[in-house]
């Protein structure tokens, strides 16, 4: 056995020596060498297309011009939850320093309108109704037109006063009377000051802010914020008083209640065909939620003023707002549609607009509309006049009525391209370019382009035939515009880019860098 086991063990090791070559120096049998890893620049694939979005523009009601504001958005009183910015993140609020803003509906919203209260300084905070019933056929445009204080028909007085306790021991008195633009507030002494939840203020100094307007011109129906009447009311309110009441202390808070009633009054003007001894409806909308109200208490038409303009009127209340005694009309049963005629709608639309003290409102025309159903969430009543203008982003002007027309039925509207502008269009391509490797590359859609005058309301510049381009449409030739770029998922890293081009009909291109990913791979056996 031992003998066996010796022979066995001889034989393997020398077979182990015979296959291990160690008795040659042949190499033949040894494998390739294996090549190191190389890195492959992979670039990211390019995003799809941007979905529809609200663009909308703040502007003074006078100039057009941006203006810098806040803007807060509710529905049904209460902050909105159906609106998310371009990431997708919750949006109720916003500060724009341009005037510009851009949102889209949240994903299984339905909503089909939401409430914009919009605060700027120096300009007569308003609250607007966005109708996003159009999202559906692409993007929607709405502007914002703000009344400046120093409007013509608008007037505007702050007072200060000292309190102790959340009281005042004298009389807090404000007033401001420009014409017919005509208010005043008395809170008797000792009344405690209460903010929103009821709680007496903490502040030892107060502003009283008291804002009035000319219902008689159309700065009264301007400054009123939207949404008084529903669309199905078969009775439409217009204001003939109006009284815009704000008090805060030096911290801020807002004082909304006293623990007494307070006296306000107005100016109701001559020819609105009312009487001393006349009782009419109040209304008040709080200005942080956009709701109105229709008050219990009535506005008493008293004397009229020496000069026969306007009758002074009041009411007792025991908070603050905006205020309007208003009067009641049959609703406009035809309907309001706008006729175009003459030139066609632009391809980046025009803004039809009509102002009165009837009513004011702005509805946006898209590209080669020729028929335009206005839906006034405001409201308008049968034998309504305005005076209506269209004009393009820029403030350019297609037509102009100059007189106040009827605006119940069929509105005829005559467009004529400014004969002093030309416009030009021009497609911006975008691409996005690896840095760790210059040939790899990828078309830049799903981005966020707007475009615009300087000073001006922004565009929004929508996808061309190809990925990465999008077509800057209706440019004023020769101007210089400012384009601003929100790169979008998998190109978010590139961040948000500015460009400045001329207006001259000639393509644009842009090229951004961004570190792509790598992947490894082997070359050879």
């Amino acid at each position: 056995m031992l003998t066996n086991k010796k022979t066995l063990l001889a034989l393997s090791v020398a077979s182990v020596f015979a296959l291990s070559g160690c008795s040659s120096d042949d190499d033949k049998n040894k494998p390739d060498p294996i090549d190191p890893p190389v890195e492959v620049v992979v670039p990211p694939e390019a995003p799809i297309a941007l979905g529809a979005v609200v663009n909308g523009n703040v502007v003074d009601a006078a100039s057009t011009d941006v203006v810098a504001s806040t803007i807060m958005f509710y529905e049904n009183g209460a902050p909105s939850t159906n609106l998310v910015d371009l990431d997708g993140n919750k949006l109720t609020s916003l500060e724009s320093d341009d005037g510009s803003f851009t949102f889209q509906l949240a994903e299984g919203s339905e909503a089909t309108s939401v409430t914009a209260v919009v605060m700027a300084d120096e300009y007569i905070q308003k609250t607007f109704t966005i109708d996003l019933s159009d999202l559906s056929e692409g993007d929607v445009q709405v502007e914002l037109a703000l009344v400046s204080e120093n409007t013509e028909g608008v007037a505007k007085k702050n007072v200060d006063a000292t309190v102790s306790g959340g009281s005042s021991a004298d009389p807090i008195t404000s007033g401001v009377a420009d014409g017919k633009a005509t208010a005043a507030v008395t809170v008797p002494a000792n009344t405690t000051l209460l903010d929103a939840k009821g709680d007496p203020i903490t502040g030892e100094k107060v502003t009283l802010k008291v804002t009035a307007a000319d219902t008689s011109s159309s700065a009264g129906a301007a400054i009123t914020p939207e949404g008084l009447n529903s669309e199905d009311a078969e009775t439409v309110y217009t204001p003939v008083g109006v009284a815009s009441v704000e008090m805060v202390d030096e911290n801020g808070t807002k004082i909304k209640k006293f623990s007494q009633p307070i006296t306000v009054s107005m100016a109701i003007p001559a020819d609105k065909g009312f009487t001393t001894g006349d009782e009419l409806t109040l209304v008040s909308q709080n200005e942080d939620t956009g709701v109105w109200t229709t008050e219990t208490q009535k506005v008493e038409v008293k004397d009229l003023i020496a000069d026969g303009s306007f009758y002074n009127a009041s009411f007792m209340t025991d908070h603050l707002t905006f205020f309007s005694a208003v009067k009641g009309s049959s609703y406009c049963a035809a309907g309001i549609r706008v006729l175009f005629s003459g030139d066609e709608v632009p391809a980046s639309g025009l803004f039809f607009r009509v102002a009165s003290s009837d009513g004011a409102g702005t509805l946006f025309a898209r590209g080669g509309t020729s028929t335009l159903n206005a839906r006034y969430v405001s409201g308008v009543y049968d034998g309504a006049t305005a005076r209506v203008t269209v004009r393009d982003v820029e403030g350019n002007t297609w037509y102009d009525s100059v007189d106040e027309v009827s605006v119940c039925g069929d509105v005829n509207v005559s467009l004529s391209a400014p004969a002093d502008v030309e416009y030009v269009s021009e497609t911006l391509s975008l691409t996005a370019q690896c840095s760790n490797d210059s040939t790899a590359t990828t078309a830049a859609s799903g981005a966020l382009v707007k475009y615009s005058l300087s000073g001006k309301s922004k565009k929004v510049a929508r996808p061309g035939e190809t990925a990465g381009t999008y077509t800057l449409d209706n440019l004023v030739s020769g101007q210089e515009y400012t384009v601003t770029v929100k790169y979008k998922d998998t190109l978010k890293s590139i961040g948000d880019k500015t460009y400045t081009i001329t207006a001259d009909g000639t393509d644009e291109s842009q090229t951004e860098q961004l570190t792509c990913d790598t992947s490894t791979g082997v070359t050879g056996s």
